[in-house]
């Protein structure tokens, strides 16, 4: 009987050490997810300040926080979507396409019913379009901006650029003075 009270005394305390650790691994969690949010906002606001002449060392710790927060938080639906956004929006900034149309697939395979999946859909398009000049890529990731949203503004744009993507900077050119005149007579 002793044994049995003493085993039940010693689970109780492990238990209870367990459950406190437990406690201080959430908080201190949350505590780093602050100030990984904090770190975040100084530097974007240094960016801001930075007369758009931020340094690329500042970029670039930007990016890699950015990336850091959504390999530590991944199941955070409200900031790690975001933090992805604004990290393939710095990528294209400085010229890495190729990373920014990772983030975007990162955000429509973890997060597709995300308010800007469409906007991010589109932009993936888009990057395949004017940044790689990949047109057969582009035309793949447009259609499936115009399958997977239908009615959407994103799904218009992409249909209007489906429309021109063949097209040269004449012909482009051309077409954009003939639908202003078309709009024009029609006002």
């Amino acid at each position: 009987m002793k044994k049995l009270l003493l085993l039940a005394c010693v689970i109780a305390v492990i238990g209870c050490s367990s459950d406190t650790k437990v406690t201080q691994r959430a908080k201190s969690n949350a505590e780093m997810r602050d100030l990984m949010i904090g770190r975040i906002d100084s530097m974007e606001t240094a960016m801001r300040n930075a007369d758009l002449q931020p340094d690329d060392e500042l970029m670039a710790n930007l990016l890699r926080t950015y990336v850091e927060f959504s390999e530590r938080y991944p199941a955070d639906v409200q900031k790690t979507p975001e933090l992805l956004y604004k990290a393939a929006a710095l990528a294209r900034g400085v010229e890495l396409p190729v990373k920014a149309i990772k983030f975007y697939d990162k955000i429509l395979t973890d997060f597709p019913n995300w308010e800007k999946a469409p906007e991010v859909a589109f932009l993936n398009a888009f990057t395949y379009d004017e940044d790689l000049k990949a047109p057969d890529l582009a035309k793949e990731a447009y259609e499936e901006v115009i399958s997977k949203y239908p009615g959407d503004k994103w799904a218009i744009q992409a249909k209007q650029r489906m429309a021109t993507i063949d097209m040269s900077d004449e012909e482009l050119i051309e077409f954009l003075k003939k639908k202003q005149t078309e709009g024009a007579e029609a006002n």
